[in-house]
């Protein structure tokens, strides 16, 4: 069976929800583009200076401390880094990130949203040149569909969406786990650009929150421990060439 790339996605602001693209330009070194690129703080959590370079996701509302994130869908245009925020599919509001107003309009709806689940005022921030992944590294994760589909079946029982697992490459054709024997310093190419295979990515409990009901229905590390004995779903890769990529794209793993 062909491996194949299946979807490509980036998260412009961290903990919310991810925007499906239909192709991606990749450059070296880098993180897809605006993937990661704001993050949502209060004062208290990143102090009265605000944040000036990259820090851990704990600093940041997430899922994992603020799961009702999880009940509002985006829209994101990156030519004029606009943001809109919906929810049960209709759009709420609309702001530039790059544009204190915008950016005013976009914390006013969250102020109100989050009144109740937050201590403090959210802010948008961001940092030029700095993307504010779960690694200070620009690492490209991705995930393998089979994996999440023998989680789902064999271990929990239960239909995972693998938008827990808030993944940049959604690949598919290769056999379960396969990925986490891919070595460090391994190439792996889409649509013959290399990425250099870094290593497993390890879950944390942001996964347990369902994206679809921001309930947190299933101990996904928990699963992963006692049905695997690993707590691993995807790899870290980086991009180590620039090009273009599109969903459908095959993929080669070397040896």
């Amino acid at each position: 069976m062909t491996v194949q790339l299946k979807a490509i996605n980036r998260y412009p602001v961290k903990g919310l929800r991810g925007i499906e693209m239909p192709s991606a330009e990749i450059s070296a070194h880098q993180m897809l583009q605006d993937d990661r690129r704001f993050i949502i703080a209060t004062q208290s959590s990143v102090g009265q200076d605000g944040i000036h370079e990259w820090a851990r996701k704990s600093n940041f509302l997430q899922l994992v401390n603020t799961p009702k994130l999880a009940e509002l869908g985006t829209e994101y245009d990156a030519a004029t880094t606009t943001l809109t925020i919906l929810r049960n599919g209709r759009a709420i509001c609309k702001g530039n990130l790059a544009d204190k107003m915008g950016c005013t309009v976009i914390e006013d709806f969250l102020k109100a949203f989050l009144k109740n689940d937050i201590a403090g005022t959210p802010k948008i921030h961001s940092v030029p040149d700095v993307r504010f992944g779960d690694m200070k590294e620009p690492y490209i994760s991705v995930i393998n569909l089979a994996s999440v589909r023998d989680f789902s079946d064999r271990i929990v029982q239960k239909e995972i969406d693998p938008m827990r697992f808030r993944g940049n490459l959604l690949i598919d054709g290769l056999d379960p786990w396969t990925e986490l024997k891919w070595e460090e310093g391994q190439i792996v190419k889409v649509n013959d650009i290399k990425f250099r295979v870094i290593h497993p990515i390890t879950r944390c409990k942001a996964t347990s929150v369902n994206p679809d009901t921001a309930e947190s229905d299933i101990n996904v590390p928990l699963q992963l421990r006692k049905g695997l004995n690993h707590l691993y779903m995807g790899v870290y890769v980086e991009a180590i060439e620039n090009g273009t990529i599109h969903p459908g794209d095959e993929i080669t793993i070397t040896q």
